[in-house]
């Protein structure tokens, strides 16, 4: 019992760690949007008044490609090489490279060290993925899973208060590159003697690439990479372009549509916790289809809610706490709900792929997962381009919005399929 016990607390303190880290990595990300202006003003980003942002825009893009190209490698290696020391390197590349950006002296410069960064940063998801299985059993992956996806989405705030409010931009860069640094070291140190499957009973067996390939076409793992798609077109186009959804369709100020930004990034992480929370309890009580019951309840309340927020007959231009309570409580609770989904989408695929094939197979979902999430910005654009031939611009957004909103349904339609192929595919005992 001791011993048991002193185990939950070195993984509490791993997951903890971890959760530092995915912080301020994602701090350091998000923070480019918000020091565009001095980083152009200093000279940085080349180009005119009409072209700057064609410039400032491939310092996301290229190394967004870039990173996606190797995630497979990665996801590959740690399988073969574990996952403690894929962390290690990966969390010191990109603390070196985030620091180095506050050294940044011309444009090709700063182009190449966050192509540096976004390689380690993208190719570092599907090694978590992997890792915290390895860390935590079946019945507790939902709140391990949260813990990372909660620590992303908060990582927005950290990054845009920093970089925008706090701290000259270089300073905020370099030492949110430090801080990974120092946080990536423990964690290795704490994870040492962690192999893959630790957290499990199974046999492991020697790797092979058409055996984790094969792994990827299991019943269910190819009905959740079949719905990654759908699922995160939505957050795609609703995370970069909410602020100018609300200043366009509510006609309010951009200072208030991004602090009501700020409000949806912390209800969307206490929902990464909570659904994880709450299908790790159903799991322990013995509901196999825990996890896609939680999820199927949160899609469907977080659909109906964010429709009734998009389609509110909101009194434009109005400021006042009247007006704004409604919209924004529904905005609130259907991100919440909503997603309940995304800890229980890693927790299902892991339960369904043996340990150590589970890089590879996250490197794919990974791959599909960010190529949703790119795709969504990109579609909305188009869409409202074509509606604004036939209803106004305010008219325009809200019926282009709901139709990629309704990309969720099909996530939901394939959760009800899962719920009969779950738990007969689960190798997790």
């Amino acid at each position: 019992m001791v011993e048991l016990s002193a185990r939950s607390k070195s993984v509490g303190l791993i997951l903890a760690v971890l959760a530092v880290l995915v912080l301020f990595y994602f701090a350091g990300d998000y923070m480019l949007a918000a020091v565009l202006e001095p980083m152009r003003k200093e000279g940085l980003i080349p180009g005119t008044e009409k072209s700057w942002r064609f410039y400032a825009g491939l310092l996301k893009t290229i190394p967004g490609y870039v990173g996606l190209a190797l995630t497979f490698l990665w996801g590959v290696l740690a399988d073969r090489i574990g996952r403690p020391r894929l962390l290690l390197l990966l969390g010191l590349v990109m603390g070196f490279s985030l620091a180095l950006v506050g050294f940044a002296h011309n444009y090709f410069y700063l182009l190449l060290v966050l192509i540096v960064f976004g390689i380690a940063k993208i190719g570092i998801s599907p090694v978590i993925y992997a890792f915290i299985p390895d860390i935590m059993p079946s019945e507790k992956r939902g709140i391990g899973y949260a813990a990372y996806y909660a620590a992303s989405v908060l990582g927005f705030i950290v990054g845009m208060v920093l970089g925008g409010i706090l701290l000259y931009w270089r300073t905020a860069y370099t030492s949110i590159g430090l801080v990974i640094i120092i946080t990536s070291v423990p964690l290795y140190l704490l994870s040492r003697g962690i192999r893959i499957g630790y957290a499990e009973k199974t046999e492991l067996t020697s790797y092979s690439l058409r055996e984790a390939l094969r792994a990827a076409l299991n019943k269910t793992v190819l009905l959740m990479m079949i719905q990654i798609i759908p699922w995160t077109i939505p957050w795609g186009f609703i995370t970069l372009y909410a602020v100018d959804y609300l200043q366009t369709r509510w006609g309010i100020p951009r200072g208030l549509a991004s602090g009501i930004l700020a409000l949806a990034a912390l209800s969307i992480a206490i929902g990464h916790v909570l659904g994880g929370k709450l299908a790790d309890s159903l799991v322990q009580k013995g509901d196999v289809n825990g996890r896609v019951k939680v999820s199927v309840i949160g899609i469907a309340i977080g659909f109906l809610a964010m429709l009734g927020m998009f389609t509110y007959p909101y009194p434009y231009g109005s400021t006042s706490l009247g007006a704004l309570l409604p919209p924004t409580v529904l905005a609130l609770a259907g991100l919440l709900f909503t997603t309940f989904a995304y800890p229980n989408i890693s927790s299902v695929i892991s339960d369904c792929v043996r340990p150590e094939y589970r890089g590879t197979v996250f490197s794919i979902y990974n791959i599909l997962n960010t190529a949703g999430w790119a795709t969504g910005p990109a579609l909305y654009g188009l869409l409202v381009k074509y509606l604004m031939s036939w209803y106004p611009e305010r008219a325009a957004i809200m019926y282009a919005a709901v139709i990629l909103e309704s990309f969720w349904l099909i996530s939901l339609v394939i959760w009800l399929i899962i719920a009969r192929t779950y738990p007969r595919d689960r190798i997790t005992a």
